[in-house]
């Protein structure tokens, strides 16, 4: 089962039983993350995080002025996306 089909059943099955849910996006991705990881961290300290969306638009922002960073992201001879995967990867295992 794909990463993306598997976190929509669990979004939808979610949406389905908590109402809260339905109206309240924060509490349902915590409810979400709390589905795939056993780290507790209380709602009201999740709600002073900022949202994933919020991270990643900082990271492009921050990656995008004046070549900050660039020297990491030249792409070279033969590298191809399922390289960068299993670099990505073998990082996140180390």
């Amino acid at each position: 089962m794909s990463h993306d089909k598997h976190l929509n059943e669990i979004v939808e099955k979610l949406l389905n039983q908590d109402r809260r849910c339905r109206i309240d996006t924060k509490w349902l991705t915590y409810r979400t993350m709390r589905h795939f990881t056993k780290i507790f961290i209380p709602f009201q300290d999740f709600l002073k995080m900022p949202s994933f969306e919020s991270i990643a638009r900082c990271k492009r922002d921050i990656m995008n002025k004046g070549g900050k960073f660039n020297e990491e992201f030249i792409p070279e001879e033969g590298v191809t996306y399922e390289k960068r995967v299993e670099v990505k990867n073998e990082l996140e295992d180390a």
